[in-house]
This record gives structure tokens, sequence and C-alpha cells, in this order.
């Protein structure tokens, strides 16, 4: 977490929202070849939705039950925990390039356009300044789905259906908000998904995979490759093997290898590259993201996804 990230969510949480100007937007996602493409669409509100909305924002950001943790591509959700990444790494810019276009984007007129929506954005802006907060947008706005559906009320002590409305259903969490370049996780799983970071991590795959055969490492990657596939769990390794970088210190590699000889744990080296095969896929995985860690209290041995450095 970057000291940027920490002073912009104090001067958040010191700012008086009153007479910041509330605007909802809808976004719309198209993807092409695993490229992800947004549109908006600006939708009017009553005061009172406009109201709630807004207080749904400044209740998430003003709850300092949170503390501040940087996201990382294996790091779980955590209720008391704010997850805080750069922007610029996200498609959030593509969208608010977009929201920001104002009275340029179509506004909605008809029921249907609201329908198919991938998520809802809330803005807040005052003079320069201007805040995001995003929700992924509920499964029963889809114009399939709906035809499954009955809505339904309990009223005068018995069930009511309500027939041929004009039904759209949002609810007022925040799953994750943007400020000054900053974009603070509250919902790691439905930023992830609105975001399209799936694709994002299949990109890092094909990088990360091709360094370590340049860089000798592996003399093939091709079966590492076909076992990661699309699977979210080890392309979420293989992108934190990149961010983290062990890989390209030479000094790393050779005490890996050498521990491996000191320890057996089964990695097979032939001339100084690692050989893949399928019962070593999930132990190079662990080892090159420097995850097998001893404790030095009894000197048990533990494979962690997820750790934090203690200074």
């Amino acid at each position: 977490m970057t000291t940027s990230a920490h002073e912009h969510l104090q001067a958040l949480r010191g700012t008086d929202f009153k007479h910041w100007l509330t605007t909802v937007w809808l976004v719309k996602r198209k993807l092409s070849q695993q490229q992800a493409r947004y549109s908006v669409l600006k939708v009017d509100t009553d005061a009172k939705l406009e109201q709630r909305l807004k207080q749904a924002v400044t209740a998430k950001i003003g709850d300092k039950g949170y503390a501040l943790d940087a996201y990382d591509f294996v790091t779980t959700d955590e209720e008391d925990t704010l997850l805080t990444i750069d922007s610029a790494a996200t498609d959030v810019t593509l969208i608010q390039a977009e929201i920001d276009k104002g009275t340029a984007n179509a506004k909605v007129e008809q029921y249907e356009q609201l329908l198919d929506s991938w998520a809802m954005v809330i803005k807040l802006e005052h003079q320069d300044k201007a805040l995001y907060a995003y929700r992924k947008i509920n499964k029963f706005n889809h114009a399939a789905r709906l035809s499954h559906v009955s809505f339904i009320q309990f009223k005068d002590k018995e069930l009511k259906d309500l027939d041929e409305k004009e039904i759209f259903t949002i609810d007022t969490q925040v799953d994750f908000f943007t400020y000054q370049g900053t974009t603070f996780i509250a919902n790691k799983k439905e930023f992830e998904s609105t975001l399209n970071f799936r694709a994002g991590m299949e990109k890092n795959r094909d990088v990360v995979l091709q360094e370590l055969v340049d860089l000798k490492i592996f003399s093939d990657a091709s079966l590492l490759k076909q076992h990661i596939g699309a699977n979210l769990n080890y392309l979420r390794k293989v992108s934190s093997i990149q961010k983290s970088g062990y890989y390209k210190d030479a000094k790393f590699l050779e005490e890996l290898i050498k521990v491996n000889a000191q320890k057996g744990w089964g990695l097979l080296v032939e001339n100084g590259a690692i050989v893949i095969n399928e019962a070593s896929i999930d132990l190079v995985l662990t080892l090159l993201n420097n995850g097998r860690l001893e404790s030095p209290i009894n000197h048990e041995m533990f494979d962690a996804p997820v750790k934090k450095k203690v200074t």
C-alpha cells in the first residue's frame, strides 16, 4: 500500500459530500478476443434514490474499521480490509474516460436500455474532484434471465404477483471505488469480475512462461501452460510469480536448486534448467513464488499461497 493511497482515503474521510453532485451511470461491456470494450449510459434518478446512493458511497468511505493493504493476485477478501491498486493498472480508466464525456453519452429513455448492463457507477463530483463507486450489476437485470423470474410481493397476508412491472434491481453495496488514481477494493471477487482480470492474468501467464524459457529456467513450458490453462487459481499463482519477480534473480534460482537437492523436494533439474512434469507442476509454481516456508519456531515446512512479509 502506498502512502498516497492512505492520504487519499484520509482526505475522503474528512470531506463533507453535501454539495457534491451525484450522477448514476450504467456500464455496458463487450468482449472481443478477450479484449473488453466499455460504453456507458447516464440514468436520471429521483432525489430520494440519489441521496440513498450517495450515502451508500460515503458510508463505505467513512467506515474506519477498514485497514488498507496492497492488492495482490493471491490475496483473499477480508471483511475489514480495503485492497488498493493503481487505477492505471485496471480498466477503470477506460470506463471513467467514457463517463467523463458527460452529455456526449446517451441517456436511458426506455426500460429495455437498463437491461444487460454490466456494472453501475455512482459518480460524486465537486469542482475539480471526482469519485467513482462501482457495483457489479445483479444477475436479475439480464433480459434472458428475467424471462424465468417472477417478482412477488407479500401484501395483505398473501403473496401477490407484480405483473407487467418494469423492474430494475440494484443494491447499495459498493464493490470498489476510485479517487485520485487509486482504486480501493472492498470486494475482490466482484472487482476482478467487473474489470475482466482473468484476461489480464492469461496475458501474464503467456508473458512469464516465455520469460522463464528465454532465461533458460525451463527447457520447455508447454506442459505448464497447458496445465494452467484458464484455471483461475493457477492464473493467480503465475501472475503472482510475475509480480514478485524472484525468477529474474540468478542468486534466488541458484539457492532454490541447492535447497531443493538438500531437502529432497523432488524438483528435477537437468543442465541447470528445471524440467516440468505432471508431478512437479504445483511444486514449481510454489517455489518460483517463494511460497515454501519454514517455521523458525518448530521448523515445520508450509506451502503458503498467501504471505505477508514481516518488516
